[in-house]
């Protein structure tokens, strides 16, 4: 009988299988859905720093008395955290398997003021979903690669809590950035974040939203860096992007990953597909004669590879795989 247990961030999992942080996590219900299905552990729908600064803009409309602002601003702000750690108590109180809070922000000041309230409400951990987009081609590559750096170390200054750190693919190094983050607090990263999808109507001239789910195809590009990257830090690793069926979860734990974070399919297939995903991996596990998922984890990265120089080269990916 495969023993799907796995440490993560030094939480006990029943299984890799963590829904990741979306709509299907907003309620501490979604959560004990989750955990019904067979979820290995969950991450709370984000609080966004965006989106509460959008409420405060409406309230205050337009006026131009700074007293006023700060006063709404600081209601809003503070309806927003209390909301959000009230779903941890009743998510805490409803379930056995670990609950990880998400905070999604772009200023520093606001991971800083808001992480202590979140710890107190009793998250298991807390995944920090760093969403900084370089629209301004003055910001260098080091500015915001410490943006990240300083933004954890912040976070670890005021909470003990484990840390995740969630990041996008578009990084000049990947297992760099990763370690950097380790020594900055973080016991792990996330690979990768699902920005926002932009599609354009060519009939009405404009822009619109693109699919917001991703498909098994998306799975590839994270396998890559997770290949690389594993053994290379003491950071743990977790695969995000393109996980639809058990074998994606397996093809993830296979290239390194301590657990796969599950979203899009479980929009499409509900929540019990968490169900059919874990017995795959058993299922996998019993057929090729894994007891514990420490036994293979890693088994195809560059770090156990009879050819490690073959994965730093893009256009020799056919020494891998066997195609011209």
């Amino acid at each position: 009988m495969a023993d799907l247990r796995v440490q993560y961030m030094g939480l006990q999992l029943e299984n890799p299988l963590v829904v990741s942080s979306s709509g299907l996590t907003r309620t501490a219900e979604q959560v004990k859905q989750c955990e019904a299905a067979g979820a290995g552990a969950v991450v709370l729908k984000s609080l966004f720093e965006e989106e509460i600064q959008a409420h405060i803009d409406d309230e205050s409309g337009g006026t131009e008395h700074t007293e006023a602002v700060d006063y709404i601003r600081e209601l809003e702000t503070d309806a927003g955290i209390q909301a959000y750690t009230r779903v941890i108590r009743e998510a805490k109180s409803s379930v056995k398997i670990p609950v990880i809070a998400s905070i999604n922000a772009v200023t520093r000041n606001w991971w800083e003021d808001h992480v202590a309230e979140i710890a107190r409400a009793g998250a298991d951990a807390l995944e920090l979903n760093i969403s900084l987009m370089p629209y301004d081609y003055k910001n260098t590559e080091q500015e915001i690669l410490d943006f990240y750096v300083r933004t954890v170390e912040a976070v670890r200054a005021r909470v003990d809590l484990p840390l995740a750190v969630k990041i996008g693919q578009h990084f000049t190094s990947i297992p760099a950035l990763v370690d950097r983050l380790r020594w900055a607090g973080a016991q792990a990263v996330v690979l990768f974040n699902r920005f926002y999808q932009l599609d354009i109507d060519i009939e009405n001239l404009r822009l619109q939203s693109g699919s917001p789910l991703s498909i098994p195809a998306d799975l590839a590009l994270t396998l890559r860096w997770l290949t690389v990257t594993y053994g290379k830090t003491e950071a743990q690793l977790a695969a995000n992007g393109g996980i639809h069926s058990g074998a994606d979860a397996v093809k993830a734990l296979l290239a390194g990953a301590e657990v796969a974070q599950v979203c899009s399919t479980l929009y499409q297939n509900q929540y019990s597909h968490l169900t059919t995903m874990r017995d795959e991996i058993a299922s996998w596990m019993d057929r090729h004669g894994y007891s514990e998922i420490s036994q293979f984890r890693g088994k195809l990265s560059q770090k156990k590879s009879s050819t490690p120089e073959a994965f730093e080269r893009l256009q020799y990916i056919k020494a891998l795989v066997g195609h011209e």
